[in-house]
């Protein structure tokens, strides 16, 4: 028996497969991705989709779970997610270790940002714990357990009223746009690789779109159909011009 695949599901991998591609310079296919044909990148669509993706996770706003089993479900959802980012950032810091000794390397020991533990251990192992000190792209997963602890507070003010959810998250993004509201690193100064304040619009915008569409499913209207391609088309060509000033040879050029 064929599973059918649910179509929010394969363009979160279309979107992650994406962002493997495009953190490759030069490589070929970084032109067929989505960053590639519009002014945001795949990231950003796996942010959008990923709050989408909860209404297959919490039902629909027709049939509301109560307000703290929402927490309890989302909350649970950013422990496992934490306790996947200690486990794999000790598991990376472990293999660069072994390979720095195997091949009697210490050079090895400072890349992407290790460098702060095997020269400062306490304080960066606390650090590492309390995820105020990310290594390098091993910074993702920080920023979904922030998301997953706003989305229930995202969700419920969406039940009290959707402009007041929209106010909020508008507000919050605003004070991060104007470097108000950031995240800091510790024990080594700096801050948040993906600042989890800037990044919750999408996240919301995402559960606003499923909770949307799980009601009223996806209505077709021409003249949206039409300006959703004509946007597209714009997008790609500003894209295109950009990658050319830069002398991008491919498109996601990085």
């Amino acid at each position: 028996m064929i599973r059918q695949v649910n179509p929010v599901d394969f363009w979160r991998g279309y979107a992650l497969v994406s962002i493997f591609i495009n953190h490759i310079p030069g490589i070929y296919y970084s032109r067929f991705t989505h960053t590639a044909h519009s002014i945001s990148d795949s990231a950003d669509l796996f942010v959008f989709l990923a709050g989408w993706a909860l209404r297959y996770m919490v039902g629909t706003p027709s049939s509301k779970m109560p307000a703290w089993y929402l927490v309890l479900r989302l909350w649970g959802r950013a422990i496992t997610l934490y306790m996947a980012q200690v486990v794999i950032s000790m598991i990376a810091l472990a293999i660069l270790a072994g390979v720095a000794l195997w091949l009697n390397n210490p050079l090895l020991l400072e890349w992407h940002n290790a460098a702060a533990l095997f020269n400062d251990p306490a304080p960066t192992l606390v650090g590492l714990v309390l995820i105020t000190h990310q290594l390098g792209y091993f910074n993702i997963l920080p920023l979904y357990i922030a998301l997953m602890l706003w989305a229930p507070v995202a969700m419920i003010l969406m039940r009290i009223h959707g402009a007041l959810a929209a106010a909020v998250s508008i507000g919050i993004y605003a004070l991060a746009r104007a470097d108000v509201l950031a995240l800091p690193s510790w024990p080594e100064p700096g801050r948040w690789f993906f600042n989890p304040f800037a990044w919750q619009l999408l996240f919301t915008m995402g559960i606003f779109t499923g909770a949307f569409l799980s009601e009223k499913g996806i209505p077709y209207r021409r003249t949206v159909f039409v300006s959703a391609i004509l946007f597209l088309e714009t997008a790609s060509f500003i894209t295109g011009e950009v990658l050319h000033v830069d002398g991008g040879q491919a498109a996601g050029h990085w």
